[in-house]
């Protein structure tokens, strides 16, 4: 009688252990459909980091941004692209597994946990490179405008209303710091001069300036180094207007990720834009201060 009980009891709790069986392997495979769409995710995302990369190839090739900035943000995507990579791998050796046991159901959950996490940090990264690369901008400064012609020193009216070319693109570094608090950046202004192919008269002022400063061993400065020490000392000029900005400004707030760097270079006669190809000797487009905003991940 004991023993027809037994079987008895056996008999109603194998269709439970079936039921059981069966709503587990369900999860199981939920589980696994989350994961693949994740995968699809972050596939695309993929996709988007080497379209961001051209753009900055394209940026860099076009003097649209430091080479120094340009290298940190290759090297950044580079990171998430491999990040992207190794979770998809992971995700993988779950994903392939023809059934998976009841026993790697807590498994599979950790694993999906992670992978949405990694989704949600590469959407942020992916968006924060996107961005980064509309922050990393040049401002021209027409020499003309801002130096008298032969001179690299200001007026002072020039001076005092040398905010209007700097504040829109330091109030968008101001929001893009913001918006990016856990991100540690870099700021460099490096203010790049560029000088035009005309030839500074030995008789003028700017020619005897230039060749004392320069302080070469030959008598007669070649006028290529003339313009380029010219380009150079308006290049610190822009540098040393900005700081002053800055110093005045009441939004400058520099905080502890933060760091920044000012730089200045004189280009001499070199063409300040590649795409352009019809430049002339005299050509006011050729007589620019370019100001990089440069803003890169360390």
């Amino acid at each position: 009688m004991i023993r027809k009980g037994v079987l008895y009891i056996a008999f109603l709790a194998a269709p439970v252990l079936i039921f059981v069986s069966c709503s587990t392997q369900q999860k199981l495979q939920d589980g696994k459909n989350k994961m693949v769409e994740i995968d699809k995710d972050l596939k695309q995302q993929k996709n988007t980091l080497n379209k961001l990369d051209k753009l900055r190839e394209t940026k860099l090739a076009e003097n649209q941004i430091l080479d120094t900035a340009s290298q940190k943000i290759g090297q950044f995507i580079q990171k998430t692209r491999k990040e992207i990579q190794d979770r998809i791998s992971e995700d993988s050796l779950m994903i392939g597994e023809v059934e998976v046991a009841r026993a790697d159901w807590n498994s599979l959950k950790k694993a999906l946990t992670q992978s949405q996490r990694s989704l949600k940090s590469i959407n942020n990264k992916v968006a924060f490179i996107n961005d980064l690369l509309e922050r990393n901008r040049v401002v021209k400064l027409d020499q003309d405008v801002i130096f008298q012609p032969g001179e690299y020193k200001v007026s002072d009216d020039v001076a005092n209303s040398i905010t209007n070319f700097f504040e829109p693109a330091a109030k968008g570094v101001d929001s893009f710091i913001n918006k990016y608090p856990d991100f540690n950046l870099s700021l460099v202004i490096t203010a790049k001069g560029y000088a035009d192919g005309t030839i500074i008269s030995e008789t003028s002022d700017l020619y005897k300036e230039l060749k004392e400063q320069l302080k070469l061993q030959t008598s007669s400065p070649s006028n290529k180094e003339l313009n380029h020490q010219l380009s150079r000392l308006r290049a610190q000029k822009v540098i040393q207007l900005f700081q002053e900005f800055t110093t005045a400004r009441a939004g400058n707030r520099q905080t502890s990720n933060e760091h920044i760097l000012y730089l200045s270079e004189g280009k001499g006669e070199a063409y300040p834009d590649p795409t352009i190809k019809n430049y002339k000797v005299n050509d006011p487009r050729r007589r620019v201060v370019l100001l990089f905003w440069s803003i890169f991940p360390e």
